[in-house]
């Protein structure tokens, strides 16, 4: 049975930084009664919205707390985002690393590792995905949906090919957001917390979208 990799902080007493984020806009849309996907567009500054933007502080200020972080709201609202470290930034320069890791989750997966292909073929296609991912993140779900997801399609067919099973390709997808989160929480003292919400949301969905469709072609295959 695959587990769920999101939890990635290795202290047990200590929340990661995703199970804090996770859902942050759905929360503040029902408490306000407005849809969650305007509390996004807030968030990313398309909207402006004095009574989101409030409430986004404050649950940031909360989420900063629950981390263990010094820094307030108004300290984190106050620095020029040309400083803030983005996470494209963070996983272009660290794109080696990332690799490193995926694999070595991968080798250690006994689901994922009985399948025996090389090691450049095993990371070769997620490499791809995560920077098709970053490419993807910019826009909203909506329009996200509508995209082409080549990387992604290529991966569900490539993996169907090699013998992977559909939840091992799903588990891939868990692997990568698992370093990519792991990576994030690491730099948290370089990120601007505002943007990071932001850019983690963004991704996240981007993955979620490309596991749709590259299950979706691993399964189209007869």
């Amino acid at each position: 049975m695959y587990r769920d990799n999101s939890n990635i902080n290795v202290n047990p007493g200590k929340p990661s930084p995703q199970s804090l984020y996770r859902g942050l806009y759905v929360r503040i849309a029902r408490s306000l009664g407005v849809d969650a996907s305007y509390v996004s567009r807030v968030a990313r500054g398309d909207r402006r919205s004095s009574e989101i933007e409030s409430a986004l502080r404050e649950a940031l200020a909360e989420i900063d707390q629950q981390l263990g972080r010094g820094s307030s709201a108004a300290d984190v609202f106050s620095r020029p985002a040309s400083t803030a470290k983005s996470l494209k930034i963070l996983l272009k320069q660290n794109r080696n690393r990332i690799g490193k890791q995926w694999l070595e989750h991968s080798h250690a997966d006994p689901n994922l590792k009985r399948v025996k292909i090389a090691h450049k073929k095993r990371i070769a296609p997620i490499l791809l995905v995560i920077e098709e991912a970053m490419k993807i993140m910019k826009f909203s779900v909506k329009e996200m949906t509508g995209m082409p997801m080549k990387a992604a399609e290529h991966h569900g067919r490539l993996r169907q090919g090699q013998g992977f099973t559909p939840m091992g390709l799903i588990e891939e997808y868990n692997l990568v957001r698992r370093c990519v989160f792991a990576l994030a929480q690491e730099h948290l003292h370089q990120m601007d917390p505002e943007l990071l919400l932001q850019d983690l949301t963004q991704f996240g969905e981007a993955l979620d979208l490309q596991t749709q469709r590259a299950l979706q072609d691993y399964l189209a295959i007869n």
